[in-house]
């Protein structure tokens, strides 16, 4: 438990001007029972009115429009949030049990799941080691050896990939074992870039865990938004009128601050 200080910065240079530019961001922290936003704010650059929302899910979105050219495009979201054990109570969506394009029981899934031994086992989160024990012994982590379109079955596939495919994997597992599991999108304790992990549903609360790195979370995790999948939080979306390439350079730093 404890105050953190999380700093986000994510820039888009594009080779052409671009115009009629639409944008989606799900990139400030919600305000839930283990995460208490102390403050907050979110700039862009080239500066535009920005409309604050919710999506069907209940994340926190910021859309805008920006009509004039533009070379770059930049997004800034800061602040402050208190966190205490990452538990959240609520009454269970049904959907969170039912498969979803990233996360349907293909036939590596499939086999994978086959392989996991279930004996002896009580309670929904000694499955939970067991699924993601399983994960790691079959499975590595490479950057640049899937994109944010692999899908689960096909990060099996490859062998190898990054926070989004365990998650993803680690979803797909869950569910076929008929346990209720969502997709999350947030920041971890440290520097570099967002991160992905999952949480799955036991006795009415919805438990977090880090299949990357293979251990449970208690703290040090800022949740910006959860769905089915990646396709239902992305941290950002948009469309623009012109023809370029572009590049992406992202800043995350998240750090604890003294009490």
């Amino acid at each position: 438990m404890g105050k953190l200080q999380y700093s986000f910065t994510t820039k888009f240079l594009f080779t052409e001007e671009v115009r009629s530019h639409s944008f989606l961001l799900r990139c400030t922290p919600q305000h839930l029972p283990f995460q208490k936003i102390i403050s907050e704010q979110c700039v862009i650059f080239p500066s535009t009115e920005l409309s604050r929302g919710m999506d069907s899910f209940g994340n926190i979105v910021h859309s805008g429009h920006i009509t004039e050219p533009h070379s770059t495009f930049e997004f800034c979201s800061e602040g402050e949030v208190w966190l205490e054990t990452y538990r959240i109570c609520e009454e269970l969506n049904p959907l969170f049990l039912y498969t979803s394009d990233y996360t349907k029981p293909l036939n590596l899934v499939e086999q994978l799941f086959l392989n996991i031994e279930f004996s002896h086992i009580d309670t929904i989160s000694q499955k939970i080691e067991k699924i993601s024990a399983k994960l790691h012994e079959n499975f590595f982590y490479e950057t640049g050896a899937t994109t944010i379109a692999t899908t689960a079955n096909h990060a099996l596939e490859i062998g190898k990939g990054v926070c989004q495919d365990y998650a993803h994997i680690m979803t797909a597992l869950c569910r076929k074992a008929n346990i209720p599991t969502r997709y999350v999108a947030g920041f971890m304790q440290g520097e570099g870039y967002t991160h992905a992990w999952i949480e799955f549903y036991e006795h009415g609360i919805w438990l977090p865990f880090d299949p990357t790195h293979n251990r449970w979370i208690e703290d040090g995790y800022i949740k910006l938004a959860h769905g089915r999948d990646y396709a239902d939080c992305p941290i950002e979306r948009g469309v623009f009128s012109g023809v370029t390439f572009q590049t992406l350079n992202v800043n995350l730093r998240v750090e604890g601050i003294e009490q």
